[in-house]
């Protein structure tokens, strides 16, 4: 069983514009988190994952779908726009599920 959750940012947006690593992160999960917005700037690129959006300010939910995913067994990534850590810190969104 992997449980796998990967954060990152997508930089300024659309794949043509992040990361080689976010890529190859993107390509391995089975499924992609984030925000609905951000979510509609790369799902045409990456067909055949399953997608878990939320609305604006549910950072919390969103984590713990991608928690809730994680512990099925699957390798998740959650996404944000620019970098991961400008709005809310990876170490802060996991701490906050455990409580």
């Amino acid at each position: 069983m992997t449980q796998k959750v990967y954060v990152f940012g997508l930089g300024p947006g659309g794949i043509e514009q992040m990361t080689q690593r976010a890529k190859a992160a993107l390509e391995s999960c089975d499924v992609i988190a984030g925000y609905h917005v951000y979510i509609d700037l790369i799902k045409n690129d990456f067909t055949g994952k399953e997608f878990l959006t939320t609305g604006m300010r549910k950072e919390v939910d969103r984590c713990k779908l991608a928690i809730e995913e994680a512990l099925k067994g699957k390798t998740v990534a959650m996404i944000s726009s620019g970098d991961a850590g400008d709005y809310v810190s990876s170490s802060n969104r996991t701490s906050r599920i455990g409580n």
